[in-house]
């Protein structure tokens, strides 16, 4: 059984070459950054919370030492990274230090807009970090963990949300790339086949973290904001036929990745998609189109 993520299909869809190095050629190393260590020290922090606040009570959530809890995943997954990284660090003392300060404010603003975000009336936590694991082709499957998954207890209707953290919030551009809303597009696909649940019953959104606000706004700016892209059936449909042309691209059909198709450089306008690459970082691609 071969095994295919979300971040896979990204990967190939900003640069195939690098799919290739990564997951056919198996040419990369840990790159851990702080982005993606304070990425996970967040969603887990929130998740505790979400856990106690549906499973205990909202009293009991808001005495968490959020801070401590954020602190302490910080300092776990830096010494992870660190240990998978044969003892090159991942990020800076500094880093981790500004990021924690910008992970206190999320969480100030979190537990005093709550009701914004949650609400305990009628809904009950199905889970977080719920498996999926489905079988899209002859030998391949999709795999993912989903964030927080709720249910409108009245209706049985789903609400699945997916935590992002970003620097400051997601731009028009961004939120129209229809790679990033196919990511939740397709959770929502898989989970009503999974769980028998009829698509017109489950809602999405993305929850965006923000580290940094706009200082001389005009109005408040929140620190976690929502985004829901369109979900509809003909989206839904749309996001997952895109979906299939890249698993049909790269995999035979014994489910093996392809290894007599080309698999382009694809460096974007000014070399935007080798910025984070490891691959043009150590020099084993020149990042030339």
């Amino acid at each position: 059984m071969t095994k295919v993520s979300f971040s896979q299909y990204s990967t190939y869809s900003s640069c195939p070459r690098q799919y290739k190095h990564q997951y056919i050629d198996k040419l990369g190393e840990s790159s851990a950054n702080i982005a993606t260590i304070f990425g996970t020290a967040m969603h887990e922090t929130i998740q505790h919370y979400l856990t106690v606040f549906y499973g205990v009570s909202k009293k009991q959530a808001n005495e968490l030492n959020l801070d401590k809890m954020l602190l302490t995943k910080l300092r776990d997954e830096f010494v992870k990274e660190k240990d998978k990284m044969s003892g090159r660090i991942p990020c800076t003392q500094l880093e981790l230090e500004e990021h924690f300060g910008d992970g206190r404010r999320i969480l100030e603003w979190f537990v005093k807009h709550i009701e914004k975000l949650y609400t305990k009336t009628g809904y009950e936590l199905v889970g977080i970090e719920i498996p999926m694991n489905f079988e899209i082709k002859n030998g391949v499957h999709f795999t993912a963990f989903i964030d927080i998954v709720l249910r409108e207890i009245g209706t049985g209707e789903i609400l699945i949300i997916d935590l992002k953290t970003s620097t400051r919030g997601w731009n028009k551009y961004q939120k129209e790339d229809k790679i990033k809303n196919a990511q939740i597009l397709l959770y929502k696909k898989f989970y009503s086949e999974l769980y028998n649940i009829p698509m017109q019953k489950i809602k999405v959104e993305f929850q965006i973290m923000k580290r940094k606000l706009m200082e001389e706004a005009s109005f408040p700016i929140p620190y976690i904001s929502k985004h829901i892209p369109a979900n509809g059936k003909p989206s839904v449909m749309k996001a997952y036929d895109e979906f299939m042309v890249f698993i049909d691209t790269v995999f035979d059909e014994n489910g093996d990745r392809r290894l007599d198709i080309n698999y382009p450089k694809n460096p974007g306008k000014g070399q935007k998609n080798c910025k984070y690459c490891e691959f043009f970082q150590r020099k084993i691609c020149d990042g030339i189109e």
